[in-house]
């Protein structure tokens, strides 16, 4: 697990418990596991003084496990694969999206126009000027109901005819 996860779990937990650094120190290495765990056992006595220094000391020495935090250019090679539907496209690029701290909006909406495969709401989008995702996921939620009520309408006609 990346370590600032880790630290920051542990502190909403502990949030909901007590605001005692001392205890806080005495709980934290039962979060610990494997080599983290080892870590713990091999700090010197008497050498931490508040939960705030073990955290840093945690942080510095498991620099390593951190996730590379990711960027709104990145969300540019994400593109909607051959056959994939609409819907799930738009949940992997959502899924996606919600990884990326400090998500920029206009780049998320041009980044998920751009890997979007040609279709009526790509058509549709192009012809606005949408700047924030969570606009664009909520007209595309009513464009995919909106077409499946036209399939499910048109089974409907063809059966009566």
């Amino acid at each position: 697990m990346d370590p600032e996860d880790h630290c920051t779990t542990f502190e909403q937990h502990m949030m909901l418990y007590t605001d005692s650094d001392a205890m806080w120190c005495k709980v934290f290495p039962s979060t610990l596991l494997g080599v983290a765990a080892s870590w713990y056992k091999g700090i010197e006595a008497h050498s931490i003084y508040s939960f705030r220094q073990l955290q840093a000391s945690f942080l510095s020495r498991f620099v390593s496990k951190q996730k590379r935090k990711k960027s709104s250019g990145e969300l540019m090679s994400f593109a909607q694969r051959d056959r994939e539907p609409l819907r799930d496209y738009l949940t992997r690029f959502n899924n996606e999206s919600i990884t990326i701290p400090n998500l920029q909006q206009e780049v998320a909406v041009l980044a998920l126009m751009r890997g979007m495969q040609e279709c009526e709401f790509k058509k549709y989008l192009s012809r606005k000027s949408y700047t924030n995702l969570g606009d664009v996921l909520h007209k595309a939620n009513e464009y995919i109901r909106g077409d499946g009520m036209m399939k499910i309408s048109n089974v409907v006609v063809a059966v009566r005819l």
